[in-house]
């Protein structure tokens, strides 16, 4: 029998993460499990940041600014999707490293992924966290794409 006691939801707050939430949500409620809702903080694209497309400035504490927002953004989407049992868990570094790495630390049984499902040509060119995810996960990995959302669990 499956038992999940904890489980990892990775967002990077878009669509396809609001629908793994979504999922995560109904398996917590069915198995009585923990939600740790992760986000992981990217170090700033320097390049991006040169005049004069970018403003050329990062303030001292930009890493902090965002994880804090990042932090709140996590509690808003627990709060909102109805879970009873969740905390947030914010990581800086490359996603999917951080995500597999959370998901080691924090004994997850099962972790769950919003993905683009993007063609094989985007694929190639841009990879693919929730790929990566899969194939490194020390625990099973549910990937989900936006649309997927009208499930119904007993």
């Amino acid at each position: 029998m499956i038992n999940l006691k904890r489980i990892l939801v990775a967002t990077d707050f878009s669509d396809h993460a609001a629908v793994a939430v979504k999922y995560a949500a109904a398996l917590a409620e069915a198995f009585e499990a923990e939600v740790i809702l992760t986000h992981v903080v990217e170090a700033p694209d320097l390049i991006s940041q040169i005049p004069p497309t970018g403003e050329g400035y990062f303030p001292p504490n930009f890493q902090e600014q965002h994880r804090q927002a990042a932090e709140a953004e996590c509690q808003k989407i627990l709060s909102n999707s109805g879970v009873a049992n969740g905390r947030v868990l914010t990581v800086e570094g490359s996603p999917f490293y951080e995500i597999v790495r959370a998901a080691k630390s924090e004994d997850a049984d099962l972790v769950i992924v919003g993905t683009h499902g993007r063609g094989a040509i985007a694929h190639v060119l841009l990879g693919s966290v929730a790929e990566k995810v899969v194939r490194k996960a020390p625990c099973p990995v549910l990937a989900v794409r936006e649309g997927e959302h009208d499930f119904v669990m007993p």
